[in-house]
């Protein structure tokens, strides 16, 4: 820079005029002696009653404590197209064999609470889960199948993967083969 540049941003910083800040006291005590709480006593229990009461039955916008609701006229419902019937589900129907199955399933279940599990022998229950399993799956191709357990069952998790896993060596899948069956089958 040349000192005719220097010299001319000298006098421009000397020139400006210096404000001084004034400070004003702010009075700290007096502002907290006008602002009070709200609610600076709590309130009775009657109070607290009307309260409840008053949010119970609504209160206006803007209204009166004592003041009820007013009650506005209803709109007439809006209506409605049926665009297609969807069909109740049936009730299940109790044939004899249906009638057998829940008989057995509840002797089994005895049967296992009372840990006798050596009462139904390996090649009784190998027989029962191929019934089963032919069974569920033409249900399930026929689409007449709920779920393939109930919702209050006891059945746990780890029952499902056991009998799952089992299910799976039993005809020499992987599950990747069953996960690409779902995808493909959409199932």
């Amino acid at each position: 820079m040349s000192k005719v540049a220097t010299k001319k941003a000298t006098t421009k910083k000397a020139a400006a005029p210096k404000v001084a800040a004034k400070k004003t006291p702010v009075k700290k005590a007096a502002a907290s002696k006008t602002l009070a709480p709200a609610f600076a006593t709590e309130p009775s229990p009657s109070e607290k009653a009307a309260f409840v009461k008053a949010m119970w039955h609504g209160v206006q916008p803007k209204a009166e404590a004592g003041a009820k609701k007013t009650k506005t006229p209803k709109a007439a419902a809006p209506k409605v197209e049926v665009l297609r019937k969807i069909p109740a589900k049936k009730a299940p129907v109790n044939t004899a064999l249906s009638a057998q199955a829940l008989a057995l399933a509840k002797l089994i279940e005895k049967a296992f609470v009372a840990d006798e599990i050596d009462q139904l022998q390996p090649h009784a229950l190998q027989a029962l889960m191929e019934a089963l399993c032919r069974t569920y799956a033409a249900q399930v191709e026929a689409d007449i199948h709920e779920g393939v357990i109930s919702h209050n069952s006891l059945v746990s998790a780890t029952d499902v993967m056991v009998v799952c896993g089992a299910l799976l060596k039993a005809v020499d899948l992987q599950v990747f083969e069953l996960g690409m069956w779902q995808t493909w089958s959409g199932r």
